[in-house]
């Protein structure tokens, strides 16, 4: 194995959970008089932060709003709305693989740390993941940051051990910003509409299979 640790984000990544964003943005919306978007608008509304996923989708440039529209999405996410999600065909295969080899796991999310462990306990990948990282509530954290709270969590120190996998342009900055590798997830949803600078991305996957073939699962 080339690396001594690999790093997941999860929306789009390891797991499907576009239906539990989308009911619970479209409610928030609702609660503050928003008009919905067209359900094509929603592939862009998976990967950013929060706040600036409902710019993105609405076009809302109102801070106050904004506000409300992220509050309001957190105030409505419910452990039901996990339910909703599914993991990527050969995705669990390719965790129990990894964990197998010895291979340090994490999980680095712009999700709320509670709602990502209650994720990963739902589906039964937590007993296969070393740190399982996200946001803090009130905390308006980036990528890097939650990448270093997770290679910390890990014990890892060398971040040129490191690939993290990721669906979008903030996972792959996140990873140049740190120095780990970084492998495109071409089926997420953050590369649907742009394409990946490949002078970085060591691999694109274009399904999971792609991923395990290039570490050798």
């Amino acid at each position: 194995m080339r690396y001594q640790a690999v790093i997941f984000d999860m929306d789009g990544t390891l797991i499907d959970t576009s239906p539990s964003i989308i009911s619970c943005a479209k409610t928030s919306m609702r609660l503050n008089g928003v008009p919905i978007p067209p359900e094509s608008e929603f592939d862009r509304f998976i990967g950013p932060p929060l706040r600036q996923c409902f710019q993105i989708v609405t076009g809302i440039t109102d801070e106050a709003l904004l506000d409300r529209l992220a509050d309001g999405y957190v105030a409505n996410f419910t452990p039901e709305l996990i339910a909703l999600g599914l993991v990527y065909d050969g995705m669990r295969e390719l965790i129990v693989a990894l964990h197998d080899q010895g291979v340090k796991l994490g999980v680095a999310t712009l999700k709320l740390t509670k709602y990502a462990q209650q994720t990963t306990d739902h589906f039964g990948l937590t007993p296969y993941f070393d740190a399982v990282c996200g946001s803090a509530d009130g905390i308006k954290a980036d990528k890097e940051a939650v990448m270093r709270d997770c290679m910390q969590q890990m014990g890892i120190t060398d971040p040129t051990q490191v690939l993290m996998v990721g669906d979008s342009p903030y996972d792959q900055e996140g990873a140049k910003l740190v120095g780990t590798d970084f492998a495109a997830a071409l089926y997420g949803y953050g590369y649907r509409r742009e394409q990946p600078d490949t002078g970085h991305a060591v691999c694109l996957a274009e399904d999971v299979t792609d991923l395990a073939r290039f570490l050798g699962c």
